[in-house]
């Protein structure tokens, strides 16, 4: 693994990375991406943020963009959601989707008796 490049940006709390993954593609999945980036940044894997992994046109080189940030926190703020929706595996984005249509069931029988209420009042 080779840094291409590095930009700090302070005012987000953030490195913009870009590395080389020498003859790794097909071989290099996200998350492993985001191992090797966290361990060469010093970091914990839950403050990095992969944006693309794209591989080079005529070699078996790879090159991925990442987000390391300074505090778990201020990633959770910043970076955008799907971005750590990518890095699940299959059965806990289907966790997630169960827990997301449970709280919207909640939140629609919880305005349906609701509603009655509003209208007894009127």
């Amino acid at each position: 693994m080779e840094i291409i490049s590095r930009n700090d940006s302070k005012l987000l709390g953030r490195s913009e990375v870009e590395v080389l993954f020498p003859a790794k593609a097909g071989a290099l999945n996200r998350k492993e991406a985001v191992k090797e980036v966290a361990q060469a940044m010093n970091s914990s894997e839950d403050r990095v943020t992969l944006l693309r992994l794209s591989p080079q046109a005529g070699s078996q080189n790879l090159v991925g963009r990442f987000h390391v940030y300074g505090s778990e926190e201020g990633r959770k703020e910043v970076s955008q959601k799907y971005l750590a929706v990518r890095l699940l595996t299959k059965e806990e984005k289907e966790a997630l989707k169960a827990a997301k249509k449970k709280a919207e069931a909640a939140a629609a029988a919880a305005a349906a008796a609701a509603a009655p209420a509003a209208k007894k009042k009127k």
